[in-house]
Formats: C-alpha cells, sequence, structure tokens
C-alpha cells in the first residue's frame, strides 16, 4: 500500500511539473538577416545558447527564426539580442559592425548572394 501511495505521488508531481511547464512555454518566429548555410548554423546555435531557448529553426528562404522557449527563464528580445550578437540583424535590433564585418563574405548583408 506504502508502494502504491509513493507511484501515485510521483506521477501526480510529474504531471504538475509538466503542466507547469507548458504553461511558461511559447514559440515566436521573426526575421533574421542572412543568406546561407553557414548563417543558418550561425543564427540557430546562437539562439540555442541563450538559457530557456529549447528549440530554433531559421529558413533559409523566408529569413524567419522560429524559436520555442520557456518564457520563466527568457523572452523574445533576449533571443533577438543574442542572435543579432552573432552577426545576423533583426528588424528590432542591429548587430554590431565589428562582428558583422568579421562575417564570412557570403553571409554579410550586401553579399551578392
Amino acid at each position: 500500500m506504502k508502494n502504491s501511495k509513493n507511484i501515485l505521488a510521483m506521477i501526480l508531481m510529474g504531471l504538475i511539473a509538466v503542466s507547469c511547464h507548458q504553461q511558461n512555454a511559447k514559440q515566436a518566429d521573426f526575421y533574421v538577416r542572412g543568406n546561407c548555410g553557414m548563417c543558418k548554423e550561425r543564427i540557430e546555435k546562437s539562439a540555442m545558447a541563450v538559457s530557456g531557448v529549447e528549440k530554433a529553426d531559421w529558413n533559409v528562404e523566408t529569413k524567419n527564426l522560429m524559436v520555442s522557449y520557456d518564457t520563466s527563464k527568457v523572452n523574445e528580445l533576449k533571443i533577438q539580442q543574442a542572435v543579432a550578437n552573432s552577426g545576423h540583424e533583426t528588424k528590432s535590433i542591429s548587430s554590431p559592425t565589428a562582428v558583422h564585418d568579421a562575417l564570412p563574405e557570403c553571409c554579410k548583408k550586401n553579399s551578392s548572394m
């Protein structure tokens, strides 16, 4: 009987934890300037490096980054700032000039791609 109560309590705690996580989960998508597969890798890596980001997928054609994140740990603007700091501006945040200038030529804003 005691084991049954312990198992039931653990299941209940697990369900509560999942429910709380779902309440804090959010998805967003926003424009990120980029050109190629190297840009995709850099953009997604910079977003995933932010604590609370669970998924990041940048589309080369649409230039949109889809992110899933925990709102109790991070907000969309902080994710955009991290991406911009990697050299890829968003509509809200510009990249530092020195960082952008250090990108490979094909990844720069004025690339002929």
